[in-house]
């Protein structure tokens, strides 16, 4: 995935927990984006790409694209899965439940 124009985030680098930089560009959904849903599902694709998603909506008119910082800046319980391998998923009930964290079958349209 790509990356986005650099910015600031409001907290300190020393918290970063990722590997990637806060800059890389990862999946989200407008629900998360724009309407507040919490981040439920989150996957670390096959090729390497981040999604966070709510688990409401597979609707492709809902996607969104948002920087990794912006993921963590607004729920840094996903910094709880910077660890999670490639090929991975994980996900809970609700926020504050513990994340459960599975391999999964690439997509066929993954690499």
């Amino acid at each position: 995935m790509d990356s986005v124009k650099e910015h600031p985030h409001s907290f300190p680098a020393s918290e970063w927990p990722f590997l990637e930089p806060t800059n890389l560009a990862v999946f989200t959904t407008t629900k998360v984006l724009r309407e507040g849903y919490p981040v439920l599902l989150v996957s670390h694709d096959h090729d390497g790409d981040w999604q966070f998603l709510c688990g409401t909506t597979n609707d492709g008119a809902h996607g969104a694209i948002v920087c990794l910082g912006c993921a963590y800046q607004e729920d840094r319980s996903v910094g709880e899965l910077a660890d999670l391998p490639i090929g991975w998923q994980a996900w809970r009930d609700s926020v504050g439940a513990p994340w459960e964290r599975l391999p999964r079958e690439p997509d066929p349209d993954e690499g």
